[in-house]
């Protein structure tokens, strides 16, 4: 059972895309699948609000936030519209090697881009099942 809220409220709703709108960000559609997660492509860069509840606010995933920050409205429009700023600079450089794996060149210049954390993702599942093989004696 899911412990997050069914709904996003219109009062935090609203709240949210005042702050967004005045930071020249527009917030986006539902995600797909989800009721309370909002996505918002600002600087060329995909980003995800879900609402946890007025207690809590927003939890805010996108590059180098793999599994989301709680903030309120305005830091989220902060986070979204500086990340969108620093986009014509490089990127993080990735180290030589992640859990063992060589990096590929395509995300070695840009550790920070989406796809070099959906690599990451990829990766580490690949990990993860290898583990549980060798841990059941199979090849």
């Amino acid at each position: 059972m899911s412990i997050l809220p069914r709904h996003t409220p219109q009062v935090h709703l609203d709240a949210l895309t005042e702050e967004l709108t005045a930071a020249g960000i527009t917030l986006g559609p539902v995600k797909p699948g989800t009721r309370v997660t909002r996505i918002v492509d600002h600087g060329g860069i995909r980003w995800e609000l879900t609402f946890l509840g007025s207690r809590y606010g927003w939890a805010l995933r996108g590059p180098g936030i793999e599994h989301g920050v709680g903030v309120d409205a305005p830091e989220a429009a902060e986070r979204i519209a500086a990340a969108a700023l620093d986009a014509d600079e490089p990127g993080i450089p990735a180290p030589a090697t992640w859990r063992g794996v060589p990096v590929p060149a395509e995300y070695a210049t840009s550790w920070d881009s989406p796809a070099a954390v959906a690599w990451r993702d990829g990766a580490g599942a690949a990990l993860a099942v290898a583990g549980l093989r060798a841990a059941q004696g199979d090849s």
